[in-house]
């Protein structure tokens, strides 16, 4: 069996671009998110709820537990234990509340006893965490009170940023953005929401729902881009029994501040749908730089290419025609259903080979660039150049490494393969597991590469020995960021009005948050920042290298960013409530003021 290997230098990416590789593999989660059907009470045994933890509780065995939940809780339970964590939001059965009253009443016994057994979405923690670790986990469960977070402030690391907040958003918010014409800034969430903010500038802004699902039909709404006075909406809509999806997009225009119309520019088919977070959807929106064209990115609904038939309902089912690509509409386009026979939907897809490209964008020059997050495999996450015509690898290759699955003799085990995190939902469900149908490569195809990252930040990555390396120590360059760190809100300074060192150049924010993440936080403990990307093309690999340099740490589940004149505004995403916060740049004029006095 072929070993997952890096591309370490610029030969090895120019044989990468030049010879048939083996192909590719949100939000990163370290709760178990497969879909169960809801049952009603879970109820401990008897015998169960009289167990008591036989260790002393100290001060350092609740900051212990702390330390467990972010990592392991958070992302379904949420920061203060509401069950409403971004990926607990795609369960059926939704996680539990222990805000709530009778799970606050439960014995230590019962909680114990479900973590270690686990049920459903909820992973048995017995095999990942010791027992002292599992009562720490009860101890600070039962703590657990919204008081106990303070409202803590992202911080700059360069000195030319500084930083202001700027208001509430709804919950769930996903995406941020400027209508051109009247210069107000909207943002979206996740159940449908289109809110624009009113007054910004001013003490108090606030924002006013425009639009819900009921409006638009999109009860996923993930993707948004303003053309002119007139907004594209993307995103799925589910039957209700998360059996199969349909993809939508429409485009709502308006007049003055009022919605005029709303015109569907393309429906779906419904297409099998599966019961775990890993089914993406269509997400990311961007208009090509002659702003004639949307482009769409359509995520896998797979982690790494494995079966996901839905319980049985669509045998040996992967990805389809409609899935782990990104389209291309003009943006004219009205009615159109796409179907999944390969000639009609052909004539649209840009680019294909894509696990997830949650955030795409246009530079200065007009190039596409999109950043991917890779499986729960221990990949780097992608960000690509975007070209049409061109295959970027899934689900042969993700982050520069070959997907094991794809060999017949692969035998997953996170005991011999330390790129398995004991923790992740793939592994806790099988989904690594040997696989000897899984489709061979077709011939002559040949797969584009990612952007090479040269450090000195994001650049960690294991190597062959499964030790975990510094590309700044080994001079290796990866495809691109660290493992899991699920970046998103992509940026860049198209009209070139930042300071020097960050003229012209490309941005983007990390998700996770190494420290609290379960699949990152054996890689590198820093995420939830903004990274500044210097891209340098490469004529050699005609492909581009960039330096990554974080200039703000500290967010809390950032989930998108836009540049307006030298402000940036960051978003999180808010289990009850996301933030907006105000980054400002010295601007390219008042440095060169600067620099004459």
């Amino acid at each position: 069996m072929k070993q997952p290997t890096i591309a370490y230098c610029k030969n090895l990416l120019l044989l990468l671009q030049n010879t048939i590789v083996v192909f590719l593999l949100v939000l990163v989660v370290s709760c178990n998110p497969s879909k169960e059907k809801p049952s009603t009470v879970w109820t401990a045994p008897e015998s169960a709820s009289l167990l008591k933890s036989p260790f002393t509780i100290t001060q350092d065995i609740e900051l212990k537990g702390q330390q467990l939940y972010m990592l392991y809780c958070r992302s379904c339970h949420g920061r203060t234990g509401r069950g409403d964590g971004a990926a607990g939001r795609s369960l059926d059965q939704k996680p539990a509340n222990f805000q709530d009253q009778a799970i606050k009443k439960e014995p230590d016994g019962a909680l114990f006893w479900k973590m270690s057994t686990g049920k459903g979405a909820m992973p048995a923690f017995k095999d990942v965490l010791s027992e002292e670790e599992r009562w720490s986990l009860v101890s600070y469960i039962k703590k657990l009170t919204t008081d106990e977070y303070a409202e803590r402030a992202p911080q700059a690391l360069h000195p030319d940023i500084t930083i202001k907040y700027v208001m509430k958003t709804a919950p769930n918010s996903i995406r941020i953005l400027q209508n051109p014409v009247t210069k107000e800034i909207w943002y979206t969430t996740m159940e449908g929401g289109v809110y624009r903010i009113n007054n910004i500038e001013s003490k108090e802004p606030t924002s006013q729902e425009i639009l819900s699902s009921k409006d638009h039909g999109i009860t996923q709404l993930q993707g948004a881009v303003f053309l002119g006075n007139s907004i594209f909406l993307c995103g799925n809509v589910p039957d209700k029994n998360h059996q199969t999806t349909a993809g939508r997009m429409v485009r709502v225009y308006f007049k003055d501040t009022a919605v005029s119309q709303i015109k569907v520019v393309f429906n779906t088919v419904n297409y099998p749908a599966n019961k775990t977070i890993y089914d993406h959807g269509w997400n990311a929106l961007e208009l090509s730089a002659d702003e004639k064209y949307v482009y769409a990115n359509s995520g896998a609904r797979t982690d790494h290419g494995e079966v996901q038939d839905d319980g049985g309902l669509y045998p040996n089912q992967r990805d389809n025609i409609l899935t782990s690509k990104i389209f291309r509409f003009p943006v004219e386009t009205e009615n159109l259903l796409l179907t999944l026979d390969t000639t009609q939907a052909r004539p649209y897809i840009f680019a294909e080979g894509i696990r997830n490209a949650y955030d795409i964008a246009i530079d200065g020059k007009g190039n596409l660039f999109a950043v991917s997050n890779s499986c729960d495999y221990d990949m780097p996450e992608d960000m690509f150049w975007i070209r049409q015509g061109h295959h970027y690898g899934f689900p042969w290759m993700m982050g520069g490494l070959e997907n094991p699955q794809q060999f017949p003799d692969w035998k997953p085990d996170p005991a011999t393969d330390p790129f398995i995190n004991r923790s992740s939902h793939s592994w806790e469900v099988r989904y690594f597991h040997n696989d000897p149908t899984f489709p061979k490569i077709p011939p002559g195809l040949k797969f584009t590469p990612g952007v090479q990252n040269l450090g000195p930040d994001a650049n960690f990555y294991r190597g062959h020995t499964g030790k975990v390396l510094d590309g700044d120590q080994t001079g290796a360059t990866i495809s691109t960021f660290t493992a899991h760190s699920c970046p998103l809100g992509l940026f860049f300074d198209k009209k070139k009005v930042l300071p020097n060192d960050l003229n012209g150049d490309g941005f983007v924010i990390r998700y996770s948050l190494g420290a609290n993440s379960s699949l990152m936080a054996p890689l590198e403990a820093d995420g939830a920042d903004l990274l500044h990307l210097h891209l340098m093309y490469d004529s050699a690999t005609d492909n581009y290298f960039v330096r990554t340099t974080r200039i703000v740490e500290g967010f809390d589940q950032p989930t998108d960013a836009i540049l307006i004149g030298n402000d940036v505004y960051v978003m999180e995403y808010g289990d009850n409530g996301g933030n907006i916060w105000k980054l400002t740049f010295a601007s390219q004029n008042n440095k060169e003021n600067a620099s004459k006095k």
